[in-house]
């Protein structure tokens, strides 16, 4: 029966496995710019390399600022830096900001100081975060 339980915990352990990452991770993510034509601008897309694909797809825990989108639909980011000098007030760049798909439909307030686990997905559409974390939970 011990050994039933220290398999499952086992199991259990290694199915929710998650890395800790840090916004250092990718402030060397490098930028190009395109024309996008739908709003008809040039935009920057990110270049990915090898080493920060592998992050692609990996079910990892990150802390930082949640900046409320739109707090009625739950549609949040998360930011390296408070709102007063995120990306979007021009102190930072995109890669020190995420854009975050909850899982479930819960509410934060704008500099809210929380550490989320999901899915991380790389993104290469110039409309989107560079980064996304899908299925998003404290």
């Amino acid at each position: 029966m011990k050994n039933v339980i220290i398999f499952l915990t086992f199991l259990t352990m290694s199915c929710h496995a998650q890395e800790r990452l840090t916004w250092n991770t990718f402030e060397r993510i490098t930028f190009e710019e395109v024309f996008e034509p739908v709003s008809a601008t040039w935009v920057q897309t990110p270049v990915w390399t090898d080493d920060l694909k592998e992050w692609d797809g990996k079910f990892v825990k990150i802390t930082g600022y949640v900046i409320a989108l739109d707090a009625v639909s739950s549609q949040y980011a998360l930011s390296a830096f408070p709102f007063s000098s995120c990306f979007f007030c021009g102190a930072a760049g995109p890669e020190s900001v995420l854009e975050l798909i909850l899982k479930d439909s819960d509410k934060y307030l704008t500099d809210d100081v929380i550490t989320f686990e999901g899915i991380l997905q790389l993104n290469t559409d110039p409309l989107k975060f560079p980064l996304t974390l899908k299925d998003a939970t404290e």
